[in-house]
């Protein structure tokens, strides 16, 4: 095992797999991803984890395996599930999120605006006001067709403009 100071290149590769620039995009470990389906879904980390756990098994969440790939669910058992820790695509967990929860997802609403600035560029190729309602449709930001708390158009430009500034 090489050393690099106090750190060894193992350490330092397992942060790299868990990065986000990995292929198969952001990863949450699986306790972060039940805690954010509790939170939306308005449920128990109980429930959560075993909605999770059925979401993993199904295919409609992909599995992250040590090697960063995403494990069949086809090979997959129940006591894979059992052995250790394991990541899930990100992507995945929040577009579930979208389909089912009623609440705003603050949690997407950086990702949304990041690939809604790679493809319009407010104000040149789209105006504010429909792309702020592009960000609030694609993270359930309305409440009774009023912007919900954290996706008013004020809020929305001002993080444009913090993405911009990075």
């Amino acid at each position: 095992m090489i050393v690099k100071g106090n750190k060894t290149l193992a350490a330092d590769w397992s942060r790299l797999l868990a990065s986000k620039s990995h292929p198969v995009g952001p990863r949450l470990k699986f306790d972060e991803a039940a805690t954010e389906i509790a939170h939306a879904l308005k449920i128990n980390y109980e429930a959560a984890s075993m909605t999770l756990y059925g979401l993993c098994a199904t295919g409609c969440v992909g599995r992250v395996d040590d090697q960063g790939d995403i494990v069949d669910e086809d090979t997959c058992t129940i006591a894979d599930f059992a052995r250790k820790p394991f990541h899930v695509v990100a992507s995945d967990v929040r577009s579930f999120l979208t389909n089912w929860s009623s609440d705003p997802l603050s949690s997407k609403r950086d990702q949304v605006i990041r690939a809604l600035l790679a493809e319009f560029n407010p104000p040149r190729k789209l105006n504010w006001k429909a792309f702020c309602n592009r960000v609030r449709d694609d993270c359930n930001g309305w409440v009774d067709s009023r912007p919900a708390l954290g996706f008013s158009d004020k809020t929305i430009q001002r993080l444009v403009k913090d993405l911009r500034a990075k």
